[in-house]
């Protein structure tokens, strides 16, 4: 069974070593079994009613087959949606010049907005690039943060999310929404493929089951916060996991297309 619970960290590791800069031509993560295990999670879970798991794992997937300019654009939606690894990976991006020009000075700004809850490595990797920079540059990049916090920050964010989690709740019929029994649904379907895990817990594959769709840490916004930044207060490291109780996963949209053979998002993925 934990075969199949395929955590988010397996492809966030491979994927930092190769936002970061330190992974070679070789190790491209579609290479790395787990990452492809993932990919295949991801494209078989749904993130309805969570545009902040949605931008952040269309993101990730557009990024692992090269696609920067794609994985930007949904990577500002799960930056929208108070989304921390989306917006480090739009901080990184610009540091690399992917899908945009260099510009370390706005990269800092946005991991400036990605370590505001203080996740270890959030943090270590804010302060790496501020090191770099010159006063000057501080000065630039003070500016740009206050625009992108009025925007991105988790003082709007946040309530935007919550916001999202209400309306879809609105939309879930029957007497249990927002309600945990404790007990998961667990697809045995062999064609279902491997399945994510947020939060500690199982997420819904469209057609094929998966935990109750009522449990109060998918739906209620201080619960499904709190179960957000758990997954992210164990140091992650470039490439590794240092805390490997901590499961994490998420999904893609229910109506993003894929190719079969690699999982690679099509063209005219919408949210």
């Amino acid at each position: 069974m934990q075969s199949q619970w395929m955590r988010r960290a397996a492809l966030a590791g491979a994927m930092a070593a190769v936002l970061f800069g330190v992974a070679h031509a070789e190790q491209d993560p579609l290479k790395d079994p787990d990452v492809q295990k993932t990919m295949r999670a991801m494209a078989n879970a749904s993130t309805w009613g969570h545009p902040d798991q949605f931008g952040e794992f269309a993101g990730l997937r557009y990024y692992a087959h090269h696609n920067y300019k794609g994985a930007l654009k949904y990577f500002k939606i799960g930056a929208l949606y108070a989304d921390k690894l989306s917006q480090l990976s739009i901080g990184l991006m610009y540091l690399n010049g992917e899908g945009v020009s260099k510009d370390p000075v706005t990269a800092y700004a946005w991991l400036e907005i990605a370590a505001e809850r203080e996740y270890p490595e959030f943090k270590d990797t804010r302060d790496r690039v501020k090191a770099a920079l010159t006063p000057e540059q501080l000065q630039k990049a003070e500016k740009i943060h206050a625009e992108l916090a009025a925007k991105y920050g988790d003082a709007v964010a946040q309530p935007r999310m919550a916001k999202q989690l209400h309306l879809t709740q609105m939309e879930i019929t029957g007497s249990h929404t927002g309600f945990d029994s404790g007990i998961s649904q667990l697809s045995t379907t062999a064609t279902c493929g491997p399945s994510v895990l947020v939060g500690g817990e199982e997420t819904p594959q469209a057609g094929c089951g998966g935990p109750s769709m009522f449990s109060k840490s998918r739906w209620d916004p201080k619960t499904y916060f709190a179960s957000r930044d758990a997954e992210w207060k164990a140091t992650v490291s470039v490439g590794a996991i240092q805390s490997a109780d901590k499961p994490a996963a998420a999904a893609k949209p229910a109506a993003q297309a894929t190719d079969k053979a690699t999982n690679a998002p099509k063209a005219d993925d919408k949210h």
